[in-house]
């Protein structure tokens, strides 16, 4: 009886190193480890042999599933850390993404108000504009807008300079009376000095007469252009 056990037990030792090839162990493999063991038990010391090759083909079962688990786990972390890199990686291309489409609203958002001849006062337009601009100012707290007076070069430079001004005053009236923090609002009038217009073009002078908007990011001080 004791030989049938040690043979038994010799063989389960052959049979568990043969198991141990460097392959992937599914669940498969445990159920033909544990027949296996039982088989050479049958075949070296008949039902006892069986009962011994059936608890040594467990116990190399246990092992295959806890290497089995092994193998899992680290499979889960590293597609995990996969899955955290990859997520990082969307992340920052998307803010660069908002920070594209941000600086190409800011340069898209074409605003210049113009005035009639020799007025300060708000056309309807101007007020519709007026109103975009507010929007615009409420949804981007972190903005401030700089307005820059104009006028064409008819009259004095002291006149032109003052109604450039007062164009200018009119637009920061207006923000403020819809809500606009008056410390995001500055202002400077040019006069006629930055005119374009063909000297007599009474068309080209129209576009003289306006107020140019820029929009200031507070965290960069930097200049966005609004024409």
């Amino acid at each position: 009886m004791k030989k049938a056990i040690a043979i038994t037990l010799a063989l389960a030792s052959t049979s568990a190193l043969a198991d141990t090839a460097p392959t992937k162990v599914t669940e498969l493999k445990q159920a033909t480890a544990f027949t296996s063991l039982g088989v050479h038990g049958v075949v070296a010391a008949g039902p006892v042999g069986t009962l011994v090759g059936a608890i040594g083909g467990a116990y190399i079962g246990e092992q295959i599933k806890k290497a089995d688990g092994m193998e899992a786990l680290e499979l889960a972390n590293a597609n995990t850390e996969a899955q955290l890199k990859k997520v990082t990686r969307d992340l920052g291309l998307r803010n660069q993404e908002m920070a594209r489409l941000e600086q190409a609203t800011l340069e898209s958002l074409q605003l210049q108000i113009l005035f009639p001849t020799g007025s300060d006062e708000l056309t309807p337009q101007g007020k519709q504009q007026v109103l975009s601009l507010a929007r615009f100012l409420v949804q981007n707290s972190n903005l401030q807008i700089h307005l820059q007076g104009h006028s064409d070069p008819r009259g004095t430079d002291e006149y032109n300079d003052v109604l450039s001004h007062q164009r200018a005053l009119s637009i920061q009236v207006a923000l403020e009376q819809v809500g606009i923090d008056t410390q995001r609002i500055s202002v400077t009038a040019h006069g006629s000095a930055y005119s374009t217009a063909t000297r007599g073009n009474l068309e080209s002078y129209a576009f003289d007469r306006r107020v140019e908007i820029e929009i200031i990011k507070q965290e960069s001080n930097a200049l966005a252009m609004v024409p």
